[in-house]
């Protein structure tokens, strides 16, 4: 079996080992690679201690695993002509996107898709190598969130009377079903200068976002600069949502200074400073808006 975290650049590096049968030698970290060398299954070659050579066990592996593995992927690559992708991505997103085209979810925005298949809405950016592939497989020209008007925000009032408004850093939460009694606002993770024109809230507010430093920054900047009120809304239970931010594909977000910690009050600031100090985010959409987690916001 070969680990789905396998780059599809060492999956072909393989391919063109068997057909070669002497290499460069390369992609020495990789897991598959280190199994294939702890099984005498490729050696260093007698005569360069820089190259790989196959050895006899190889070509019993490679037919039953790698060839295989090999001709799907390469075979649905070449079907879309997404070649531009095999750089940078593992033989595991390749199967996502495989379940895209079997599913074709035609109706979710990018950040939606992305955490549905890819378990991760910071996996890409709306313009990368790996969001271009979904457009192309799903045959659409752009995705929804890609709007970026600055005339106005988005709001999803809810069944009943508002009894507070959550301001969210993504849109998706107002594609949900509509809440009893929760008013969602979005105005466009950075894009927030249309802000300064909506009327001070009658209701609490609440902003919803990543716990990174992008996210806590943005946060900062519209407390001290449109409401004055806004608090983070509080993820009980926080531990248990922490991902290492190394290990969230294509997080760009990194921890810089500690400055922020000093506009916070003592509960974010708690929040932050564990994150800070194990090097992880908590990712907004894994967030979830239970009467434990709002009655803890409402009364604290």
């Amino acid at each position: 079996m070969i680990p789905i975290e396998t780059p599809y650049k060492v999956l072909k590096y393989l391919v063109n080992l068997f057909n070669k049968k002497v290499l460069p030698k390369n992609y020495e970290k990789e897991k598959l690679v280190i199994y294939l060398l702890e099984r005498n299954c490729i050696a260093v070659a007698e005569r360069s201690i820089t190259k790989f050579t196959k050895t006899k066990k190889f070509d019993e592996y490679y037919f039953e695993e790698i060839l295989p593995a090999f001709q799907k992927y390469d075979s649905f690559i070449k079907q879309y002509q997404i070649t531009n992708i095999e750089t940078h991505y593992s033989i595991g997103d390749l199967d996502n996107l495989i379940l895209i085209d079997c599913e074709k979810p035609n109706n979710l925005t990018l950040q939606e898709i992305l955490a549905k298949y890819f378990k991760s809405s910071k996996h890409t950016q709306t313009n990368s190598n790996l969001s271009n592939a979904i457009k192309i497989i799903l045959k659409i020209d752009e995705f929804a969130e890609n709007s970026k008007d600055q005339q106005f925000i988005s709001i999803l009032y809810p069944k009943d009377e508002t009894r507070f408004i959550i301001l969210c850093e993504n849109k998706n939460r107002l594609r949900a079903p509509r809440h009893k009694f929760i008013e969602f606002w979005y105005a466009g993770g950075r894009n927030t200068n249309q802000l300064q024109f909506i009327p001070k809230p009658k209701q609490p507010i609440f902003y919803l976002f990543d716990w990174d430093f992008e996210g806590l920054n943005i946060y900062i900047h519209v407390q001290q600069n449109y409401f004055p009120t806004l608090t983070a809304l509080i993820p009980t239970s926080y531990e248990s949502l922490m991902e290492k931010q190394d290990e969230v594909k294509h997080h760009c977000s990194k921890w810089g200074n500690n400055n922020i910690l000093h506009h916070l009050n003592e509960v974010e600031k708690k929040i932050a400073t564990t994150l800070i100090q194990t090097n992880s985010i908590i990712e907004e959409q894994k967030i979830l808006l239970t009467d434990e987690n709002l009655l803890y916001n409402l009364i604290n």
